[in-house]
């Protein structure tokens, strides 16, 4: 088996398959564990096969067994994923594997458009469910800028009162989404 993983260390992409159909069935078996929202089946089997070329990525060569390592790389990386430790497009730390250099910048993939078209969907169905008092405190404290004490200084309602309808809002805002 070492000898399998230094191969596809060194870019072997035969080796790689051949390492991956070894674990192939616990992938299917640790993926079927898990229901994540936002997943499907088949996306957690494809994170179960990133976990394996992780593993060959990270794994040093001559220590101890490399499938009691990609054994475990694969169940922690499920439970990574299930705890939302690992965001879109940086499961692998190496940035050299993937030719992807996040210090410099990050350009958005259709994948993230489509995420956060999505995510400002809900948002704006739930600003929808809200009191217009509430919205418009809402929308003058975070769209505008004031600060709730600018905002009690217009009207007749205390600081307090602003700070408890915002806090109400945002409580109805995250129930909904």
């Amino acid at each position: 088996m070492e000898k399998l993983v230094e191969k596809a260390k060194n870019g072997d992409s035969e080796a790689t398959e051949l390492i991956i159909g070894k674990f192939k069935y616990l992938i299917f078996k640790e993926s079927s564990k898990y229901h994540i929202p936002g997943y499907t089946t088949q996306d957690l089997i494809q994170h179960g096969y990133l976990s394996v070329i992780k593993a060959i990525a990270l794994y040093k060569l001559g220590s101890n067994s490399f499938n009691g390592y990609c054994i475990n790389a694969i169940k922690m990386n499920f439970k990574a994923l299930l705890k939302g430790e690992i965001k879109h497009f940086r499961e692998v730390p190496n940035s050299n594997m993937v030719d992807f250099d996040a210090q410099e910048h990050y350009e958005f993939t259709l994948e993230d458009e489509v995420i956060a078209y999505d995510e400002v969907e809900k948002l704006y169905v739930a600003l929808n469910t809200l009191e217009p008092f509430e919205r418009y405190i809402l929308e003058r404290f975070y769209i505008m800028g004031h600060s709730l004490t600018e905002i009690a200084c217009t009207t007749d309602k205390s600081y307090y009162k602003y700070s408890r309808i915002k806090k109400k809002a945002l409580e109805k805002l995250k129930a909904i989404m």
